[in-house]
């Protein structure tokens, strides 16, 4: 009985594991099921994952041309260097047990077995010695585990790459430490137009101006190589191994000319260093008609290729301000440097914009018809307003004038006049309309947002000051794109610079739109305030160092107060102008924040600068001179070289020039010249001495007389009179105030007779 009952129970138990293992069989197969067919793809792609390693390909970042295809910002072939740790410790792994075994078979000591460096400190060393690394911080990394990709120093350039290859080579090392090819930003025209340009950082990505503007589209897509491994990290023959191209970022053509840029910049910075300027200084020129912009410059400006070294001015603050080097206020202060340096005055920064605003209000009551150019007013000074005595530029008053003229000679008072016919609401309609109170959508990061008074807050005295351009603030840009509507028939336009994008195929991916907002003035309007403003540029108006002999140019000058800094009695002095002014292609601006040197005007600080630009880029954009009969009469002719000729050919070339020839000596071949070839003179006045006997040339000097502070006609006189050739720059419509502000031979020192003077004539009289 107990036999059968023993019997039964094992049957069952039999029976239950049976069961147990028919369930879990079923379970095991349901599971095997579920991984191999219905969750294949997620266990594939784990698999595939533990045994592949991907390394990036980096996408080459788009270039930057000017209008003309000239190359702005390009890339450099450059290589990161990096390591894998899980090789490296692998190798180290390796190595110990070898020397093990090697003790155990010849008896050796651990010192003896071990006799080459561990492959770690090898590898940090080795790299250390090359790269200019810590090699500590080497052997940290070499120390973490399962990575397979730590980088030890990006941006190395070819040379150091080699090095770096051949110490791999040397030590067996291909496993270990690896090179890979990626391309670092290079601008070849150093600090041209650096602000608006921007530059990347480290990763390649774009940080200021149209580096990070267009970020995106100049960013490519990085590929990558696929490779299998086994355990041990050795490559092995796979079908998931694959390489995915990387695709490049879009190339920019922007609106920016490196010609006319250059010339901005050469005119900016003089401007900056003449006035010894405080807080800078900036320019814009810009086509007024689509709002293309030719270029902009801030001075100081910087290296973009060092973008995080200083520039000598702020170098110079940064060394005088007596925190010790290093220290917490010392890195502080340098940061806030390179933020200044790198940010764009002309865009992100407001100011007051002073007289260079009277040509909008102007605009605003000649197209209300609130007055006439002819209207005549009555300036004494100064005008009553809200129960405060504004008072002119001009404290003594312009007299009786007509409104053109007040307008050429700045008069606040007159302007304030036709403001308050045109009234608080209107007024506040086409500041408005100008664009003002919106950004003015240029393509730039950070731009700045106009301070104004509100609707409601624009009372009598507010207006009244407003009308002349004080006790607000814009940008410098937001002021250039107003007057561009004033130039160009009452439009208002978006500046710009990206003219188009491409592919690396060169096929156009997209192009900048009508950059036409709005028409906010009638042509009307705008060809009578352009008349007047080249009258006044031409004439005796307040803008005449703005004249270009030969060109209609309209400008404006204007001087306003930094009323948020009262006790240092700061000023800004810029000048806005336009040409040709009936038809205009370029528009610019020139400002200078805190003028320390001399004047503080910006009749005298920015429009000589404006001058000399438009006189070297007007030529450049194809416009021909026209010019006057009394600009006839001061025509200059270069000379040419006549050493080698003779007396005949020689005299007969200069005489077709229409300037007088003096040969000197019997000989008839000419041996020597002054001037020199390359020297310009004056037609009327001009002579050019030849010399048939070299030694002539030494014999006769003659005294440079001190002709500064005279007018033109005054130095003129005295220096031809000398016995010299004069050629004369600056401001040649020469009017009252009008004075040779420098000349380039010493008063009083002995030059060879017929020697070119050359002098800078500047109006010191004018104010703003």
């Amino acid at each position: 009985m107990a036999q059968k009952i023993t019997n039964s129970i094992t049957a069952r138990r039999g029976f239950i594991l049976l069961v147990i293992f028919a369930l879990f069989s079923v379970f095991l197969a349901a599971v095997i099921f579920k991984m191999q067919v219905l969750e294949y793809d997620r266990y594939q792609k784990e698999v595939i994952d533990q045994i592949t390693v991907e390394n990036a390909v980096t996408a080459k970042r788009g270039t930057i041309y000017d209008r003309n295809m000239n190359v702005i910002a390009a890339n450099q072939t450059t290589w990161r260097v990096f390591i894998s740790p899980m090789d490296i410790q692998s190798a180290v792994y390796s190595s110990a047990v070898e020397n093990v075994f090697a003790r155990i078979r010849y008896g050796e000591d651990a010192q003896t077995a071990a006799s080459g460096m561990r492959q770690d400190r090898l590898i940090a060393d080795g790299l250390a010695e090359i790269l200019d690394v810590d090699p500590e911080l080497i052997l940290t990394k070499a120390a973490k585990r399962f990575r397979r990709d730590e980088t030890i120093k990006k941006n190395v350039d070819k040379e150091t790459a080699d090095k770096v290859r051949a110490f791999i080579n040397t030590y067996g090392l291909s496993q270990q430490i690896h090179l890979e090819a990626t391309n670092k930003r290079y601008y070849p025209n150093d600090n041209s137009a650096a602000q608006t340009i921007g530059f990347t950082g480290v990763d390649g990505q774009g940080l200021y101006g149209l580096e990070y503007a267009y970020n995106t589209e100049l960013t490519g897509i990085d590929g990558k190589y696929i490779i299998a491994q086994d355990a041990r990290g050795n490559e092995m023959a796979y079908n998931y191994e694959s390489y995915v191209e990387p695709i490049s970022g879009n190339d920019m053509v922007t609106t920016l000319d490196l010609r006319i840029q250059n010339e901005l910049d050469t005119q900016v910075r003089a401007a900056l260093e003449d006035a010894e300027a405080g807080n800078r200084a900036c320019g814009i020129a810009i086509n007024p008609q689509n709002g293309e912009i030719y270029a902009i410059s801030v001075q100081p400006d910087f290296d973009l290729n060092s973008p995080y070294k200083l520039d000598p001015l702020s170098q110079e603050k940064l060394d005088t301000s007596g925190y010790a080097e290093d220290s917490d206020e010392y890195n502080r202060f340098l940061a806030e440097l390179r933020q200044i340096m790198w940010s764009n005055k002309a865009t992100t920064e407001i100011y007051e914009p002073g007289s260079t605003f009277k040509p909008i209000t102007t605009s605003m009551a000649l197209e209300e018809k609130q007055v006439s150019p002819t209207e005549i007013f009555t300036c004494n000074g100064y005008l009553e307003v809200g129960g405060y005595k504004i008072h002119c530029h001009k404290r003594t008053g312009h007299g009786t004038v007509t409104f053109a003229r007040g307008l050429q000679q700045s008069c606040n008072p007159i302007l304030m006049t036709i403001a308050a016919r045109v009234g608080s609401e209107k007024f506040y309609d086409y500041f408005e309309a100008f664009g003002y109170l919106e950004k003015t959508g240029i393509d730039l990061p950070g731009e700045g947002s106009t301070i104004f008074h509100k609707r409601a807050a624009l009372g009598s005295t507010e207006l009244a000051t407003a009308s002349f351009g004080q006790r607000f603030k814009v940008s410098p840009m937001a002021q250039l794109t107003a007057i561009c509507a004033v130039a160009n028939g009452g439009y208002l336009v978006t500046p710009h610079l990206m003219k188009q994008l491409t592919d690396a195929d060169g096929t156009v991916v997209r192009t900048y739109g009508n950059a036409v907002k709005r028409q906010i003035i009638s042509a009307e309007t705008s060809k009578t305030v352009s008349e007047i403003l080249e009258a006044g540029v031409s004439g005796d108006g307040g803008a005449k160092n703005v004249y270009v002999k030969g060109y209609k140019i309209a400008g404006k000058t204007g001087t306003s107060e930094k009323f948020d800094q009262p006790e240092k009695e700061l000023r800004i002095g810029s000048t806005v102008a336009y040409a040709p002014s009936d038809n205009p292609d370029i528009a610019v601006l020139i400002m200078v924040d805190e003028p320390m040197a001399g004047s503080v005007y910006g009749s005298v600080v920015a429009a000589p600068y404006v001058s000399k630009f438009l006189e070297n880029i007007l030529p450049y954009l194809g416009h021909e001179p026209e010019y006057s009969d009394s600009e006839l009469a001061m025509m200059e002719a270069p000379v040419a070289r006549y050493v080698g000729s003779t007396v005949a050919d020689a005299t007969a070339a200069i005489k077709a020039l229409g300037v007088s020839v003096e040969v000197v000596g019997d000989g008839d071949t000419v041996l020597s010249q002054v001037p020199a070839k390359g020297s310009t003179i004056v037609k009327s006045k001009g002579k050019i001495i030849l010399y048939t006997d070299a030694s002539d040339s030494q014999a006769k000097t003659v005294t440079v007389p001190n002709v500064l502070g005279l007018s033109a006609a005054a130095a003129n006189e005295q220096i031809i009179n000398a016995g010299l050739n004069i050629s004369v720059h600056g401001a040649q419509n020469q009017g009252n105030g009008a004075v040779v502000t420098s000349q380039s031979e010493a008063a009083g020192s002995r030059v060879p007779y017929g020697t070119v003077v050359k002098i800078e004539i500047l109006h010191t009289d004018v104010t703003d």
